[in-house]
């Protein structure tokens, strides 16, 4: 009888581990994979890892997203961020205490977010579905840059104060740039178009 239980005890142990244990090492696989991802993204910059460590793990589906899943997610992420800066504008857009100037403004505005948002909510789209090539992600997400700068330029060259993005709404484009970091790397022969490509977001972030 207590042979019988061993060996019983035994089987559990054998099935809980052939169970159980590929998961857990999946899981921490995917997780060194997160961290990898915000070390290039970051380079060497503990603040910006911090931040997308942060930004990413609010979802729990990146901790066992493959690189293309984490970049649908940080893509996803974006569109939600540029939809909540776009209703804000619209909020403003709708005040009828908004002067003629400030509203242009504002609607040169709302056509960058707009247009942004839903480029990125297509760039998730197309992160997340197979068989799509990530060049096409990769482009959708570099066309998507730049709204809060080019929402700052309307105002400032109309003499406009009072720019409705805040510290937070210019976080935009650091969680583009996350996603395109996480995409997986271009062949050869297509790095350079891609350097080129990505020239521009690369230089506002350094500046």
């Amino acid at each position: 009888m207590a042979s019988r239980f061993q060996a019983l005890s035994h089987y559990s142990l054998v099935l809980f581990l052939l169970l159980v244990v590929p998961d857990a090492c999946q899981a921490a696989a995917k997780t060194t994979l997160l961290k990898r991802k915000c070390e290039k993204y970051a380079a060497g910059t503990r603040h910006y890892y911090d931040f997308c460590m942060k930004t990413m793990q609010a979802d729990r589906a990146s901790a066992t997203a493959d690189a293309r899943g984490l970049a649908a997610i940080a893509a996803r992420i974006a569109a939600t961020m540029a939809k909540a800066t776009d209703d804000k504008i619209l909020a403003a857009l709708r005040d009828p205490a908004t002067s003629p100037p400030r509203w242009r403004c504002l609607s040169a505005c709302d056509t960058e977010y707009a247009v942004a948002a839903r480029r990125l909510g297509l760039a998730a789209k197309v992160a997340a579905a197979a068989g799509k090539r990530a060049r096409d992600v990769r482009e959708l997400l570099s066309k998507a840059y730049g709204a809060p700068a080019s929402c700052d330029t309307e105002f400032a060259n109309a003499g406009q104060q009072g720019s409705p993005v805040s510290t937070a709404d210019r976080r935009l484009d650091d969680v583009i740039s996350m996603a395109i970091s996480f995409l997986p790397l271009p062949p050869r022969g297509g790095v350079i178009d891609m350097l080129l490509g990505l020239n521009r977001y690369a230089e506002l972030r350094i500046e």
